[in-house]
């Protein structure tokens, strides 16, 4: 099945003549270091040995992610190397973005949004859990 290339409408011309779309608003995948990204994947093939390759897609609250890279930002703190800590702050906020994305797109239940920012979410929460 043949798709259109989309074209932004905005082109570069290298000194070999060659043209290409720009990368703008796309994202700079060339700069992301791939030493913290080999890491990253480490720690996911850590988790999908001890509970299953996409349990954690099926969703958890927004706010054990925070919760969990909190922990082991302190760990960190503490100069603790019992574990890699640093990946796994990295994987709780890769897994609180996309669970948010998913949240919000409808894909996982809204009550997964357990974050509280102000009195009005507190009295939210405490109240979906007065419900239940």
């Amino acid at each position: 099945m043949l798709r259109e290339i989309k074209d932004s409408g905005k082109h570069q011309e290298f000194s070999t003549g060659s043209k290409r779309d720009t990368r703008e608003g796309k994202g700079r995948y060339d700069l992301v270091p791939s030493y913290p990204l080999h890491r990253l994947a480490v720690h996911y093939e850590g988790g999908a040995k001890k509970y299953n390759p996409w349990n954690w897609i099926l969703g958890q609250p927004l706010s054990r992610y925070i919760d969990s890279a909190m922990r082991h930002l302190n760990n960190i703190k503490d100069g603790l190397t019992d574990e890699d800590h640093e990946s796994a702050v990295v994987w709780n906020i890769f897994s609180y973005i996309e669970t948010k994305r998913l949240i919000e797109e409808g894909q996982l239940p809204k009550e997964l949004d357990d974050m509280v920012f102000s009195v009005e979410d507190a009295r939210r929460l405490i109240n979906e859990q007065a419900q239940k």
